[in-house]
């Protein structure tokens, strides 16, 4: 039994499958999440090109430009931390640990990005000067942010949890 875990252990295979898998062409969720930082970039990047004409940047006080500036740029840079997360190999010597550092990434990226999309709503509402039915509009899509993102971790937790606590199949003691 030992010499078939020696042999095991001493293939190197990671390297290439995760190379492979991790290109865009290969991997289809990094195609979309990949594509989603493309519009929303896009998206951002018009805006702030145009909001100073459009919607009168001009006569706005100072600090409203720059929240809603800074708040623009967050959203971006989290987005961009996300791809490149999601495209890092997950790091570990099993997939358990791997699944354990992994999680702990994504607990810390979810607040990243749930902190930068609030700050993003606050730079909007800020100035805009807007009235409570958009305040109510956003905190409502900030709770259904912060839903998604505790069903997405909870979901990893279960299967890290599985792998941490196998389950007995019933056999002979």
């Amino acid at each position: 039994m030992n010499d078939l875990l020696t042999s095991w252990n001493s293939v190197n295979t990671t390297s290439s499958i995760h190379a492979g898998l991790l290109q865009e062409r290969h991997h289809p969720v990094l195609k979309q999440i990949r594509k989603q930082m493309l519009i929303e970039l896009a998206g951002f990047v018009l805006f702030l090109a145009a909001y100073y004409d459009f919607f009168d940047g001009a006569q706005k006080p100072i600090y409203a430009n720059v929240v809603l500036i800074i708040a623009m740029l967050a959203v971006i840079a989290g987005n961009v931390t996300g791809y490149i997360l999601a495209k890092q190999q997950l790091p570990g010597d099993n997939i358990r640990e791997a699944l354990k550092i992994h999680l702990k990434k994504l607990r810390l990226y979810a607040c990243v990005a749930i902190l930068a999309r609030a700050l993003m709503m606050t730079g909007v509402v800020v100035f805009f000067k807007a009235n409570t039915m958009v305040i109510a509009l956003f905190t409502l899509m900030l709770l259904a942010l912060v839903w998604l993102w505790v069903r997405r971790i909870k979901s990893i937790q279960h299967v890290c949890n599985d792998f941490l606590n196998p389950v007995d199949l019933g056999s002979n003691p």
